[in-house]
């Protein structure tokens, strides 16, 4: 025979063992939650703002501001944008310390570009070292297009410290733009071409014209040539005597 008298002690006993027990697994599994989203949280603004505050970066006329510590949402850079990045993945002229720095968003099969070139050059020799130039890649984004793999050449060319001398003949040539001409311009600069051939086949350089291409767009630049004056747009061609006179306010601020 049961003894029921026993049973309903054990009862009374390991119902609040029990409740007990339950509790204090709530409770880890609570402490553990906490410490892993903390975790996750650090590991979100690591992985995406701490690459932003890279020396090598600067958002030129950026007024976007993060004060919010607990921001969880990675922003749109669209929204973070007023100007362009500088950076130094990007071939540039001039010094630094530039006062005024020129940003041009441009395509080596464009014409009106080409045009625009010549008008660069004569302000970076009458300004000096007052004009800094930074060149960005606008080409079409067909990875394949003769537009696309110009910018990438030209960034192959930049690699081995001759952008500037390359740049010229991709414009001076933009109507026979492929890729034997792309080697063929190469060879003629001295460049090393087995190293050459292998950046342009690999692609090597497509995500820092893809990530002109996305800024661009993030500026809500249309066309091309689209030029910045320190924080002044300019879109479509300019010529000399009125770009001399935007050059010549920014130096007067």
């Amino acid at each position: 025979m049961k003894d029921y008298n026993n049973m309903s002690k054990k009862e009374k006993f390991s119902i609040p063992l029990f409740v007990s027990a339950s509790i204090l697994v709530l409770v880890f599994l609570f402490v553990f939650y906490c410490l892993a989203s903390m975790s996750l949280t650090e590991k979100f603004f690591n992985d995406n703002f701490a690459k932003d505050a890279r020396v090598d970066k600067v958002y030129l006329n950026n007024d976007y501001k993060n004060d919010d510590p607990f921001m969880t949402k990675n922003p749109d850079l669209k929204d973070m944008l007023s100007g362009p990045i500088i950076s130094k993945s990007d071939p540039s002229l001039g010094v630094v310390q530039a006062p005024v720095t020129l940003v041009i968003f441009s395509d080596f099969q464009c014409g009106i570009c080409h045009k625009q070139e010549t008008v660069l050059k004569q302000i970076l020799e009458k300004y000096k070292d007052r004009v800094r130039l930074i060149w960005k890649d606008y080409p079409e984004s067909k990875t394949s297009s003769n537009s696309f793999q110009a910018s990438l050449a030209g960034r192959c060319a930049n690699e081995q410290g001759k952008f500037w001398e390359y740049h010229d003949l991709l414009f001076a040539n933009s109507s026979q733009l492929n890729n034997d001409k792309f080697i063929e311009l190469a060879k003629g600069l001295n460049l090393n071409e087995g190293k050459f051939d292998n950046c342009l086949k690999t692609l090597k350089y497509q995500k820092e014209v893809n990530d002109n291409i996305v800024e661009a767009n993030a500026l809500d630049i249309t066309g091309v040539p689209f030029l910045y004056v320190n924080d002044q747009e300019v879109l479509g061609e300019i010529n000399i005597d009125d770009l001399s006179k935007m050059v010549e306010r920014e130096l007067e601020k």
